[in-house]
């Protein structure tokens, strides 16, 4: 393996969270069977007081096997089930960064508020795309902290969303209402409190606060807004038994 080649791979491996010593260590044992550290460190030009951090490193991410005997020998997992290692580890830092981000808004937002009043969007805005208005929708249902009512038409928009609605609290009231032709397939979790819906809409709302709203779903548009009318009366829409039809089984 060329030098230049060899730093492009410790990047990469850098970039998926390894330290440089312990992407080098890496790429040293996968060319050979297995092997000591001092022989890593002749390898490697990493010293032996540094050598152990990186054997510990890839030892804790399961990416190498430590073979017991005087010496230790050590020796590389396969690059498929090494970097699914990696992966998952980017995973579970992803999501604490996530609900890092969700604390800090939430301590955040008294401050705004105090000033301005209660948080305000404008009357209504545009989002264009499918995958653009799944994910916002997503993201209201997962915010939810009271209550969320979901209305689907679309089978494309309810497998987007039916994990997240799947997902959430058991604090939050979940109310569904789905076509005939979803609720055949659909599964549905008890908490849930779910209708047959009898027109072709897709509206999700949370907490009373947003309302997202497909006007186009073959043209991808939809409408974003904090109107509390529009929300009232799509909660009365849902109550109503000729549009959400009440149903015992599942």
């Amino acid at each position: 393996m060329n030098q230049s080649v060899k730093e492009n791979l410790v990047s990469e491996l850098k970039a998926l969270g390894l330290s440089t010593i312990a992407a080098r260590t890496y790429l040293a044992l996968l060319s050979k069977p297995s092997a000591t550290a001092g022989l890593l460190c002749n390898e490697t030009g990493i010293p032996d007081s540094k050598i152990y951090y990186a054997i510990n490193e890839l030892s804790k991410r399961g990416m190498i096997v430590v073979q017991n005997g005087t010496p230790k020998t050590y020796k590389a997992v396969h690059p498929k089930e090494a970097t699914s290692s990696l992966k998952q580890q980017l995973r579970e830092d992803f999501n604490k960064d996530l609900s890092r981000a969700e604390d800090l808004a939430d301590s955040l937002s008294p401050i705004f508020e105090s000033v301005t009043g209660e948080a305000e969007i404008e009357l209504a805005y545009i989002i264009r795309g499918h995958r653009n208005i799944s994910r916002k929708m997503k993201d209201l249902i997962t915010s939810a902290k009271k209550e969320v009512l979901v209305l689907i038409w679309e089978s494309a928009l309810w497998d987007e969303l039916s994990p997240s609605i799947a997902e959430t609290s058991d604090s939050v009231e979940t109310k569904i209402a789905i076509s005939k032709k979803l609720w055949k397939n659909a599964r549905l979790n008890k908490k849930v409190k779910a209708r047959i819906l009898e027109c072709p809409i897709n509206i999700v709302i949370s907490d009373m606060r947003i309302l997202v709203t497909v006007s186009s779903w073959k043209n991808e548009v939809a409408i974003m807004t904090n109107d509390k009318a529009l929300m009232t009366i799509s909660r009365e829409y849902y109550e109503n038994p000729k549009c959400c039809v009440q149903t015992t089984t599942r």
